[in-house]
Order: C-alpha cells, then sequence, then structure tokens
C-alpha cells in the first residue's frame, strides 16, 4: 500500500510532469515497479492529499501503522456498520466499554492477543474518527403496530394451524445480574441494611417452553469463567441447567447452534416435530441442517408484542430469583446480627455462580403451566377452542411478596431488562476481520516486492527510453 508521504506533495511526484517525475525518482534510488505502481493511483493520491490539506494545513502526520492501525480500521468498519439507520432501529446503543470490548475482540480474531483498549485509546481514536456520543432521543425502539396485526392476521392463524400447542415453543434471552440488590432498606429492622449497593455481576439465561405450558426445557445460563472455583468436583451434567462461559457472558450463534442442534437430535429419537418461535437478531442463526425443528422468526420490532416469554414469563422468572435473593440475605442477616459486617453488600458479595444458578434453576421450575398458558395467549397465541383464563402472570408467593414491600421494588425487579445478552452484530465481525487480513496480506506482499526491488542495480535510462516505458504502462 502506498501513502501520500511517499514520494512527498503531489506537486514532487507529478509536477514536473510525469518523465521528469520518473527519471527524478529513479535518480533517488526508486524502483520501476514502484513507481509504476505510484503513477497507476495518480488520482487515489491526490484525492487523499487535498483531504489532508483541508484537514490539517501544512501539518502532515504519517499514518499509523502497526497493530493499533488494523484494529482501528477494523473497529471503524464496525462502529459504520452498527450505526447505520436500520441497525439503529433496532434499539442498538453503542458505548465507550462497548467500543472497548469490541476492540479487543477484533484484535483477537486478527492475531493481536496483547492488544488492550485504554480509555486514552478510544478518547484518540474517537478524536481521529469525529465521533461523539449522543443521547438518543424518542422511543426508536418502539414496537410496529402495522406489522404486528398483519402478521397476527396472515402468519398467526397459519402456524396455529399447523402445529397443536403441545409443539409450538418460544425460546428468548435475558440478562440477570445475579447479586443485584435495592438501593434501600430490605427490611426495616435492620439499620445494617440501609446503603447496599448494586451488585453487577451478570449471566445471561436463555428460557423455553410450550404454549401449553406441559414442557419447561432446562435453561441455559451463560456465565463469565468456564471453571468457576465453586464448580470444582461437580459433574457438569449434575447442574439443574446447561452452563456455558464466555468473556461477556453473551449468547452466541455458536452456543445457540450447539443447543439447537441437540435438542433437534432429542426430538429426532422421539419422532416429534416442533415450532420454535425466535426473535431475529445475530445470535439466532438461520440454521438449515435442522430436521425437526421449523424456525419461525418474528417481524423486527414486534417482540415486545408478539414474544411469549416478552409478555410477563421472564419477568415472572425475575420477580421469583429475587425473592429468593431477598430471603437468601435476610436469613444470613438474622444469623449474624450481632457482627456490624452483617450488611447487604457483605452478603450479597459472596453469592457465586453456584448459588445464582439454583436460585434461578428454582425460579423456574416454580412458574406454573397456568401462567405460561396466559402469557402465551395474551397477545393471540391461543386456538379457537382455548379460552384464557385468568392471567396469574403477576402470580406471588411469600418470598415473593417480600421483594414487592421493598420501596423501590419496580426499580429492583427492572435494573437488568436492557442489558445486552448477544453481540448484536456478530455476522459482520468475520467480515471485517476477513478484509484486514487481505490489507495485510497485500501490504505485506508490496513491501516485500519493494525490498527486494531496492537491491536492484538501477539501470540509467535515457530521456527517449523513458518515453518509451511510459507508453507502454
Amino acid at each position: 500500500m502506498f501513502s501520500v508521504q511517499l514520494f512527498g506533495p503531489p506537486f514532487r511526484l507529478f509536477g514536473t510532469g510525469v518523465t521528469g517525475c520518473f527519471k527524478a525518482e529513479m535518480d533517488n534510488g526508486r524502483s520501476k515497479s514502484t513507481i509504476s505502481r505510484v503513477l497507476k493511483s495518480e488520482q487515489k493520491l491526490r484525492g487523499e492529499w487535498a483531504l489532508r490539506e483541508n484537514a490539517q494545513g501544512t501539518s502532515h502526520k504519517r499514518k499509523r501503522e502497526g497493530k493499533e492501525a488494523e484494529v482501528e480500521d477494523a473497529l471503524n468498519q464496525w462502529f459504520a456498520k452498527v450505526t447505520t439507520h436500520d441497525v439503529a432501529a433496532r434499539g442498538v446503543h453503542i458505548s465507550g466499554p462497548i467500543l472497548k470490548a469490541k476492540a479487543e475482540d477484533l484484535a483477537k480474531k486478527l492475531g493481536h492477543d496483547e492488544f488492550k483498549a485504554t480509555d486514552g485509546w478510544l478518547s484518540r481514536w474517537k478524536s481521529r474518527h469525529e465521533i461523539k456520543f449522543k443521547k438518543a432521543h424518542g422511543e426508536k425502539g418502539s414496537a410496529d403496530a402495522d406489522g404486528v396485526e398483519k402478521w397476527k392476521s396472515s402468519k398467526l392463524p397459519e402456524l396455529l394451524k399447523q402445529f397443536c400447542a403441545d409443539d409450538i415453543y418460544n425460546a428468548d434471552e435475558t440478562g440477570l445480574y445475579y447479586r443485584a440488590t435495592p438501593d434501600g432498606s430490605l427490611c426495616y429492622k435492620h439499620e445494617t441494611l440501609v446503603g447496599s449497593k448494586k451488585e453487577m455481576d451478570r449471566i445471561t439465561v436463555l428460557c423455553c417452553s410450550n404454549m401449553s405450558g406441559s414442557d419447561k426445557r432446562k435453561l441455559l445460563v451463560i456465565g463469565q469463567s468456564a471453571k468457576p472455583r465453586c464448580f470444582k468436583g461437580l459433574r457438569m451434567d449434575g447442574l439443574p441447567v446447561l452452563y456455558h462461559a464466555n468473556k461477556n457472558a453473551w449468547m452466541t450463534s455458536e452456543i445457540f447452534s450447539k443447543w439447537l442442534s441437540e435438542w433437534d437430535v432429542e426430538l429426532q429419537r422421539k419422532s416429534k416435530k416442533i415450532l420454535l418461535l425466535l426473535d431475529n437478531c445475530a445470535a439466532h442463526p438461520h440454521l438449515d441442517s435442522l430436521k425437526n425443528i421449523q424456525l419461525e422468526f418474528l417481524p423486527p420490532n414486534t417482540t415486545s408484542i408478539l414474544e411469549p416469554m416478552d409478555m410477563g414469563i421472564i419477568k415472572n422468572l425475575k420477580t421469583l430469583h429475587r425473592g429468593k435473593l431477598v430471603s437468601y440475605i435476610l436469613e444470613a442477616i438474622e444469623e449474624n446480627l450481632l457482627q456490624e459486617s452483617s450488611t447487604v453488600t457483605d452478603v450479597s458479595g459472596k453469592i457465586n455462580i453456584l448459588q445464582a444458578i439454583q436460585f434461578v434453576a428454582d425460579s423456574w421450575r416454580e412458574i406454573s403451566q397456568s401462567t405460561l398458558q396466559n402469557c402465551f395467549a395474551h397477545h393471540g397465541w391461543k386456538n379457537s377452542e382455548q379460552s384464557e383464563t385468568r392471567t396469574d402472570s403477576n402470580y406471588v408467593d411469600e418470598t415473593t411478596l417480600q421483594v414487592q414491600s421493598v420501596e423501590n421494588y419496580e426499580e429492583f425487579i427492572s435494573i437488568d431488562d436492557n442489558i445486552e445478552c448477544y453481540n448484536e452484530n456478530e455476522d459482520c465481525d468475520d467480515v471485517i476481520v476477513e478484509e484486514i487480513a487481505v490489507k495485510r496480506e497485500e501490504t505485506t506482499d508490496n513491501q516485500e516486492t519493494d525490498k527486494a526491488n531496492a537491491h536492484e542495480e538501477i539501470e540509467q535510462m535515457t530521456h527517449c527510453d523513458a518515453r518509451k516505458f511510459i507508453a507502454g504502462l
């Protein structure tokens, strides 16, 4: 690759005429092949120089080279893709921490494992690319009401005719802060409970059940550590959930594909075919290899209305989970009331992921069949002979009532509703990395060619020979 700095300003390169430049640069030690490639790139180089003149005046800086240049290029391409109108309309919000995490992820895919995205690096990157973060106004992620009605009147009846309630499933992910506690006091009896803080350790939970409520699939939980210390001595198949791990505790297309394929094999053994409703995100790939699972992707911007898991099932799960969390904390503090350190933060901070898994698995088990049925039926997922019974998606037990007594109950329950649980733009990463790799290969080839040509003896050319050579380009 060549830049405008290779030969200096364009007036040096082209101002005296191509022939004169050719002879002058050969006299300075430039090889024929190098000069030929530069001449072919004349328009590109002139344009690049003009942009630099407008942006920097007479101050010219050398292009950044090396690992950071590749990472910057990859991140810039990724950022351009995720901030397009279509993506923004899906409610994707890009923040500084997301950019740093993505930069390090792309760096590893490019082979730069030692790269670290610091705050300073991110600040310089934003400055170089003139990127500013702006607060979103309005409700970009609002549901498409027209799309919902059209889908419910055309597609939904067709699906209900093809599959019975036992064979229609819905699966969806949610992020869960498994150590989160309220800001205020959990119980007025204990002064030591005041002033607690939210613990942001998170997991991602995949919930899946059928329309009749007769089958709740084992939860799939994704943590950040593949082998937590609390798992020592445990058999993974003995856990009440399926467990996976990655750096961000996110669902990925690889994890989801494996989960689907294993379920498909199970259904083949049972000679059973099902319909699985999904939202259309990058972590949910369109697999053609499935034999007994028909995937049905809901239209964009309709999941908040059409997807049963979003209609109360996940909220019910979180309410039950937080009820168990509060009960556990209160019991722990009751046993240690004489100790001044008996605070919410102390107790919740010691909750490990194994305990979190047990809490969420128990909560999932306690969700009733009628709750599942009504969450499906509430917005049309019911057969003609099925009548909607009392909606008990807000059913609560004694421990849940304890949670509802918390002053900021709604905030406590919904604190993790909007956290990311998958990489919305996972599909474009491979394309970007491949493009950067091609650029790297081209640069390496050109550098090697230039190095070899630099050692060649430069043949002295006459003015006439130079004219003939240029005419043949």
